[in-house]
């Protein structure tokens, strides 16, 4: 047998039992944010994505440091992908993270950076979510778009 083989396969075997190891502390460290995922029995088997179930009390403070207010929402959004959130309760968490708002008009100041960027899409009345999570709302109001151009 080649050197080459011998040592690719005895790392291999290394890197088999560590995964065993990390496997446990990756479990331990799903299990400390709330995180859930499977891991397959069987290496053919695919894994799911981790449903990721994070708290908003569980954001740490200085999370958002040096983000615009947009950029924080989406780094806020992305936390529990496909659960949107109010207005008032992305600003409670970024109160909460060290992020200075004004008082009087934070809400107003939120909303409407949430509202003149693509990324976001208004959903259920007074929630945000990542347009990305919307396709078909996306790809009917740009329908929509092309049919009032034509219209003209």
């Amino acid at each position: 047998m080649p050197e080459t083989t011998k040592g690719a396969l005895e790392l291999l075997e290394e890197m088999r039992k560590e995964r065993e190891d990390l496997d446990l502390l990756i479990k331990g460290l799903e299990k400390r944010l709330g995180i859930t995922s499977e891991i397959p029995q069987n290496l053919g088997e695919k894994a799911p994505k981790p449903r990721q179930n994070i708290s908003l009390d569980s954001v740490p403070f200085g999370f958002f440091h040096n983000l615009s207010q947009a950029a924080a929402a989406e780094k806020l959004l992305r936390l529990n992908p496909g659960q949107p959130l109010k207005t008032s309760q992305i600003l409670e968490v970024f109160r909460r993270c060290g992020v200075e708002t004004n008082p009087k008009n934070a809400i107003t100041i939120l909303y409407t950076s949430m509202k003149r960027s693509s990324k976001f899409e208004r959903v259920a009345g007074k929630m945000w979510g990542l347009a990305e999570w919307y396709p078909e709302r996306r790809r009917k109001q740009e329908g929509q778009e092309d049919l009032d151009e034509r219209e003209e």
